[in-house]
């Protein structure tokens, strides 16, 4: 992938210097262009219309918590000036250990507690089929404990599926990573808004089939329509969100701002971080177009073989990181900069959690154990 280049400085002086081959300036480009061309434009949530005379119906938000007495709190407190009159807020307690259930039922909410899980069911998605079949409104919001959310958020949901009734509508928040090993997910972060293939210069024209799960909406119509979480396809999926959306004719996806929806992924430690995206980075790319795959993958490869190819490929893909990684969160310089270990992290990550794939291995999630791939469809 290098070719030498001899110089004569001088008489008897000879320097040889390497120089990245034509191919590797070509595979280079691809890659990086991929990477301009996958996350070209996130969309933010657009803001809902003011109305004149009646309010929006009302909605049910349902908020599936199992152990988060930590992040849980900043949701409640988001969602005070986010609710309307008419509003009712669920929070489904997933035989939580710890002060889940009483700091959900001091910030205003109806904790409705999980049953004991069924054969067969995943956590989460029992926990939001429990919420939905106690919630009373058309209009079904879905938020993880995690998420904070701006006021005028839930406003913007009901009215895109004012706008689209038929289909789903999903955020993924700003990631804000606060401690150093939080740092660890941008890579992953941006793969996950890349996958989704909903930020391309090609914009709605492209049709999507998945979702994020942090925040999703949809019509109880919908929703009762394709099965909900108590689909066979969905219940049992580490990743309800994808198999949810895969029910329904298409995704409205958006992606939330420094300013807008966001969320602190894994906050506790490096070994959460690891064992949150081996769980089920996999099916995101089962579940992602093949050409975003290639897309994506040609981008990493740019990225991986681009420092030990050139300099100045390695300065063209931090320049690149500067401009994309803020569009997916708030990570520090030097966690971009170190980017190399980003991939390598990745890479192993990915290895992890195909190498369990095969060998039928379980992730250990909130004292539960997962298949970290199973299928979604």
């Amino acid at each position: 992938m290098r070719r030498s280049l001899t110089e004569h400085d001088g008489p008897g002086v000879v320097q040889t210097r390497t120089v990245p081959s034509w191919s590797a300036i070509a595979l280079f480009t691809i890659g990086w262009l991929c990477g301009w061309s996958m996350l070209w434009r996130v969309r933010p949530l657009p803001a809902a219309p003011a109305r004149s005379g009646a309010a929006r119906p009302p909605v049910s938000v349902v908020v599936p918590a199992r152990d988060e007495e930590a992040s849980l709190p900043a949701l409640l407190a988001s969602l005070t000036t986010g609710l309307g009159v008419g509003d009712e807020l669920i929070v489904v307690d997933d035989h939580s250990t710890d002060a889940t259930a009483a700091l959900a039922a001091a910030g205003g909410a109806r904790v409705i507690a999980a049953p004991a899980l069924p054969a067969g069911w995943a956590g989460k998605p029992h926990a939001c089929h429990v919420g939905a079949s106690h919630a009373r409104h058309e209009v079904l919001v879905f938020l993880d404990a995690d998420v904070s959310l701006v006021p005028g958020t839930v406003d913007a949901l009901a009215h895109q599926l004012d706008l689209h009734p038929d289909e789903l509508v999903s955020v993924q928040p700003h990631h804000r990573a606060v401690r150093a090993h939080e740092q660890a997910s941008w890579l992953f972060n941006v793969l996950a808004l890349m996958g989704a293939a909903a930020s391309t210069p090609f914009g709605e024209r492209v049709r999507t089939r998945v979702a994020f799960g942090p925040v999703i909406a949809i019509r109880r119509a919908t929703y009762d329509a394709i099965g909900g979480h108590a689909h066979p396809d969905v219940r049992g999926a580490v990743l309800e969100d994808i198999a949810l959306a895969r029910r329904v004719q298409r995704s409205r996806l958006f992606a939330g701002t420094r300013h807008g929806a966001s969320f602190r992924m894994y906050p506790r430690d490096l070994r959460q971080v690891v064992e949150g995206w081996t769980k089920g980075f996999g099916i995101g790319f089962d579940a992602t177009p093949w050409w975003a795959v290639l897309a994506t993958a040609a981008w990493v490869t740019s990225l991986a073989g681009g420092v030990v190819t050139s300099p100045w490929f390695a300065l063209a893909s931090l320049v690149q990181l500067a401009v994309l990684v803020p569009r997916v969160g708030s990570f520090r310089w030097w966690a971009v900069v170190a980017y190399p270990l980003a991939v390598v992290l990745l890479v192993a990550v990915l290895a992890r959690s195909l190498w369990r794939r095969r060998r039928g291995g379980t992730v250990t999630w909130k004292g539960r154990s997962l298949q970290p791939d199973q299928a979604t469809e």
